[in-house]
């Protein structure tokens, strides 16, 4: 096996400048992520929350939407991340995007959505995805795998050919971003980051050292 301090990658793909940079780092996000369409979970992004009881807990949610105020994501309002956004709404995204060499990083607060617009995305996911929403009481302990898929296929069978609608505790979360860092791999680790802030109703960009 590999010594994993002797792996590297060379970094030689782009380059990014002030100059080339939206105003907007919506704007900028999505001209990146329109990029990406034929990489495989090119909408995944590791979620960090933070609450006293349990620290800061990361794991990877998918990005759903792309709003001009922010990135949504959707999930079960009783899972850990949830309870630890309602005591901290303070959270921050990642995402790698290792094809194109690139990385970004946003700062935010979290919002539930209305149940309208979580109504409106529950009606088109896949049934099974639909039924999965139901009978996880999502983080918490599960005794008998078995019994879980039993309950699955009870409950396929039973809507069919009904719509199912959404538990009242499952919806989504609007993260409004703050910070968002741009991260452009570079030769000999000189990387091009650059942080927006937003000031007011302002963002201001600054170049970052490697």
């Amino acid at each position: 096996m590999k010594k994993i301090q002797n792996i590297r990658t060379n970094y030689n793909l782009y380059k990014m400048t002030k100059d080339s940079l939206h105003y907007s780092p919506i704007e900028q996000f999505k001209l990146w992520f329109s990029q990406l369409e034929y990489c495989s979970d090119f909408n995944s992004t590791t979620l960090s929350t933070y609450s006293k009881e349990n620290g800061v807990q990361s794991r990877i949610v998918l990005l759903k939407d792309i709003k001009k105020d922010g990135f949504v994501f959707y999930t079960n309002y009783n899972s850990l991340k949830a309870r630890q956004i309602s005591q901290n709404n303070n959270v921050s995204l990642c995402f790698f995007w290792p094809q194109f060499q690139r990385q970004v990083r946003v700062q935010g607060l979290a919002f539930k959505l209305s149940e309208r617009i979580s109504k409106s995305y529950f009606k088109q996911r896949p049934k099974q995805s639909q039924i999965a929403a139901w009978i996880s009481d999502q983080s918490s302990v599960v005794v008998n795998r078995k019994k879980l898929e039993e309950k699955f296929t009870e409950m396929y069978s039973q809507f069919q050919s009904i719509d199912i609608p959404k538990p009242k505790f499952w919806g989504g979360y609007k993260v409004k971003p703050f910070s968002i860092e741009f991260w452009q791999g570079r030769p000999d680790r000189m990387h091009d980051r650059f942080l927006y802030q937003k000031k007011g109703y302002k963002w201001i960009v600054n170049r970052l050292c490697p």
